[in-house]
């Protein structure tokens, strides 16, 4: 099987690539466009659902692509694959699929991580009325940075160059944490978390209260990339409270040692340069969804990180530096006409969703699987006709070193 069919090079063909295959399968469709933000061509953006099998299953399986932006290629395409496989025609008694496509359409649109307020949306679902989470490390590094615009060699070294100390101040760990789990002081900063919801948080909060009223139980899905481990591998990040059933229910289905945190710390170590293990996090989607749910249903499942090979450079900070700062132009320029602009667009759909047929060929079986897996634990939670356990409700995790 051609796998490329699934992949698309922007996000309108990516949409229009998954309404066509979820229309021709007989999904339940909705789309929600967004009030105020545009593709860079002037088109509309839109979050979009699918909906297969019965309304009232007792189960249902929730896929989300674009979370991250432009991290969305490939799970559009995951789901497309899934939807044209035929797959829904043959779900599980008692089961039923969501599809979430474009969770942040700005980002996805724009081949950025962040939504149109700088926001990443998976650290946006915190509760507002309380103090903000405080990262007085990243804030120390903040105030260290260039505030020049730009993203040539010059800029990229004195930026390299203010991380450096800190990173001999406090170590890897606590550096990749601080600047990865989320911030809420610097609006213009990297992994900014807002200071109110987003267009997008609000929309997926809708779609949720809306869709699974009905739901005693939710798999879960998120798609995102790119952990440098291996083309055609995964890591699962399962964010239900390890020790709970229902952190022990996902591993059921991945295999205990998939989800073990022990495995994600080594997973995280060799695949992100400078990280002994996997950081914490504030305002996830999926924890502000088990919010939702509760007491009615609860969910239990992962992000699921497509992987791909280790890319070989001299300086791998250096790089990500440059790549940030790549982005964060094109975020505040919008020049996506202009010859830089395209030559950046090109690197970043690159480097979240990798170009090369051997990649797509071996993601894709990957996550043929995957849905296999979490359909027949789907199926199996919904034959045990088992209680709503909700288990314990959080906003944050500690993270790799917890």
């Amino acid at each position: 099987m051609d796998v490329s069919r699934f992949f698309a090079m922007d996000y309108r063909e990516a949409r229009r690539k998954f309404m066509t295959a979820a229309e021709a399968a007989g999904a339940e469709l909705d789309s929600f466009r967004h009030p105020t933000e545009k593709a860079p061509d002037g088109g509309p953006l839109h979050m979009d659902t699918a909906w297969f099998g019965p309304k009232d299953a007792p189960v249902v399986l929730v896929a989300l692509s674009g979370t991250h932006g432009a991290e969305g290629f490939a799970g559009s395409a995951a789901q497309i694959q899934w939807i044209e496989e035929g797959t829904a025609r043959r779900l599980p008694k008692g089961v039923a699929v969501l599809k979430v496509h474009a969770v942040n359409p700005f980002g996805f649109a724009h081949m950025i991580r962040v939504s149109e307020g700088n926001v990443d949306l998976n650290r946006n679902w915190i509760d507002y009325a309380q103090p903000l989470p405080k990262n007085p490390i990243f804030d120390e590094v903040e105030a260290a940075l260039s505030k020049r615009e730009g993203y040539d060699d010059a800029l990229v070294d004195e930026y390299t160059a203010a991380a450096k100390p800190f990173y001999e101040k406090y170590g890897d760990w606590k550096m990749s944490d601080a600047l990865s789990r989320g911030q809420y002081r610097h609006p213009d900063g990297a992994q900014f978390g807002g200071l109110k919801r987003e267009w997008s948080t609000h929309t997926l909060d809708y779609i949720v209260r809306t869709k699974l009223a009905q739901a005693k139980h939710v798999a879960y899905i998120d798609w995102h990339t790119l952990i440098r481990i291996g083309d055609g591998k995964f890591v699962y990040l399962c964010f239900n409270q390890i020790g709970d059933p229902l952190h022990k229910r996902v591993g059921e289905w991945y295999g205990a040692e998939t989800i073990d945190r022990k495995t994600v710390n080594k997973q995280w170590g060799e695949g992100v340069a400078r990280s002994a293990g996997r950081p914490g996090r504030h305002g996830l989607v999926f924890w502000g969804l088990q919010h939702i749910l509760a007491p009615h249903a609860d969910i239990a499942g992962s992000v699921i990180e497509f992987c791909a090979n280790k890319e070989e450079h001299n300086d791998p900070l250096r790089h990500r530096v440059q790549l940030q700062l790549k982005s964060r132009w094109l975020f505040r320029n919008r020049k996506y006409d202009s010859k830089e602009g395209k030559e950046i667009v090109h690197e970043l759909r690159d480097n979240t969703t990798p170009l090369r047929k051997d990649w797509q060929d071996k993601a894709m079986v990957a996550a043929h699987d995957t849905y296999e897996k979490i359909l027949a634990g789907a199926g199996a939670w919904a034959a045990e006709n088992a209680p709503v356990k909700v288990g314990k409700l959080a906003l944050s995790d500690p993270g790799g070193e917890a």
